[in-house]
């Protein structure tokens, strides 16, 4: 399963990013994310900071479950992509150019509402040997913007 064209588009617009993971006892566990990008085979590349996202991390390795939503502060339009093949690996500094430009795109979001540059540097703050990669297919898709339509499934398109 992939993104629509509408979902890809969305994840370049400045949106938030959390990401979700469950421990196979059922606790669970989240953190900020710094990027998401889709790949050409469909599966989404999330980038995180390794320190601030131990748990998640751990948590994926133990069963390659995911969950993230992403949110666009300007509207809150939101979605929630949930995976069961998630993979966290290591060279996320291959991927600095895309947190740079997703976070200069949040930068922006939250700029028109007051907030301070040094707000948003400070969460995207981690140095390329902390930066990890978390890859996974994405298996369900839900809309999360608040109202009548929250929590109704999104369709995924086959790949």
């Amino acid at each position: 399963m992939a993104l629509t064209q509408d979902m890809i588009d969305l994840l370049s617009m400045g949106v938030a990013h959390q990401v979700g993971g469950c421990t196979n006892a059922g606790r669970p566990v989240v953190c900020r994310g710094f990027a998401v990008e889709s790949q050409p085979d469909g599966r989404l590349v999330v980038i995180v900071a390794a320190q601030p996202a131990y748990e998640v991390l751990a948590a994926i390795r133990e069963n390659g479950r995911i969950a993230l939503n992403v949110t666009l502060p300007e509207n809150f339009r939101s979605m929630s992509l949930l995976g069961r093949d998630a993979i966290v690996g290591y060279g996320g500094s291959a991927f600095r150019p895309l947190v740079e430009q997703r976070h200069n795109a949040f930068r922006e979001q939250l700029q028109r509402h007051g907030f301070p540059l040094e707000y948003t540097n400070a969460w995207y703050t981690a140095s390329d040997a902390d930066l990890m990669v978390i890859r996974f297919t994405p298996t369900t898709a839900r809309n999360q913007t608040p109202g009548p339509g929250a929590g109704g499934a999104l369709e995924l398109k086959h790949t």
